[in-house]
């Protein structure tokens, strides 16, 4: 059976889509980045946050990437076992620990950025570019309309004013 010929309400949610995709994308992900340059996907997404963020916490790594700080930390392990990534104490807060790319972090960090943008650019070549414009513009009002929804006591399960 096709997607589109798929019965189950789920396939037809926006949500459920978009996890498709997303799963999708992130299966293939699972088997490329660790083939070749031996890094896992969560270690992938934990390196490029701590490429954005500098020195940061795994409470703040675990807040961008919407996931649990558990998650987070496993992966920081391996990274640091692996050396990656190094930890160190945060002189302005007596208990939090402070992560950072080492120099093999930040020579992961290029070749799966490079990697990752040509897969993004081989997707998005299925638009035009008017459509991935639009495609963008649209996910920009999705994701703020997802928070707004999230912010209410309802999470978005009850009517909600256009206002």
């Amino acid at each position: 059976m096709s997607r589109s010929d798929d019965p189950r309400l789920l396939s037809g949610l926006l949500s459920h889509r978009v996890l498709v995709l997303s799963n999708t994308l992130a299966l293939a992900a699972s088997r490329y980045y660790p083939r070749k340059f031996g890094v896992r996907l969560s270690e992938w997404r934990v390196i490029d946050a701590l490429h954005a963020g500098g020195e940061i916490s795994a409470n703040q790594i675990s807040q961008w990437l919407m996931t649990d700080k558990a998650w987070v930390s496993r992966s920081v392990e391996r990274l640091i076992d692996e050396g990656y990534v190094r930890r160190s104490a945060d002189p302005g807060h007596g208990r939090r620990l402070l992560i950072r790319l080492t120099a093999k972090g930040e020579r992961a960090y290029a070749a799966i950025a490079a990697a990752a943008r040509q897969r993004n650019e081989n997707l998005l070549a299925s638009l035009t570019a008017a459509q991935q414009q639009t495609l963008r513009l649209a996910l920009q009002r999705l994701e703020s309309r997802a928070d707004a929804m999230l912010a209410t006591s309802h999470q978005g399960f009850e009517s909600m004013d256009e206002g």
